[in-house]
C-alpha cells in the first residue's frame, strides 16, 4: 500500500521532526524523483525547500537510475513537488 504524505503549513514553517525521514520527492516538471533521507524541509509561501541527504535520482517517467549524491537541496513551488514516505 502506497503511503503518501500531504504537508500544509503556515508561511513559514518548519516540519516536525517526526516527518523527517526517508522519502520520495518528485518534481514532474523536470521528469525527476529523488530518494533520500529528509534532513531539511521548510516552506516559505509558496516554495518548499528541502534538504536530502544520501539521495538517489530517478528519471521519474521510466524509473531509470541516473545518479546519486551526498546531499541534494531542492527549493521549487510546492504545487511542482509530489512527497511520499519510502
Amino acid at each position: 500500500m502506497e503511503q503518501y504524505l500531504h504537508i500544509t503549513l503556515n508561511s513559514t514553517s518548519v516540519m516536525a521532526e517526526s516527518a523527517l525521514g526517508n522519502m520520495y520527492v518528485t518534481d514532474m516538471e523536470y521528469d525527476l524523483t529523488y530518494s533520500g533521507t529528509v534532513s531539511v524541509f521548510e516552506e516559505v509561501g509558496n516554495t518548499l525547500k528541502i534538504t536530502l541527504t544520501d539521495v538517489k535520482v530517478y528519471e521519474y517517467s521510466s524509473s531509470n537510475y541516473l545518479f546519486s549524491e551526498p546531499e541534494i537541496s531542492l527549493s521549487r513551488p510546492k504545487n511542482k513537488l509530489h512527497i511520499e514516505k519510502v
